[in-house]
């Protein structure tokens, strides 16, 4: 086992996803790891992962989500 930290996919054929579909699914993790923590923490863990792993900002797509996150 390498010590090196994991910062992209490791699954074969993920660098063919769209920003969308990342982001997407990076959305999936986040609420499912720290939804119970509430939408500031989401929104904050949602902020770090993207940092991390490159993956940019929908606007018109983020907005709808906090909208729906606050409901």
């Amino acid at each position: 086992m390498s010590n090196e930290e994991q910062n992209k996919p490791v699954m074969e054929g993920s660098d063919d996803a769209s920003n969308s579909e990342k982001l997407s699914g990076l959305k999936a993790q986040v609420e499912h790891d720290h939804g119970h923590q509430g939408a500031d923490s989401v929104s904050s863990h949602l902020k770090d992962r993207m940092a991390e792993t490159g993956v940019e900002e929908e606007e018109e797509v983020e907005a709808k989500e906090i909208d729906d996150a606050r409901r």
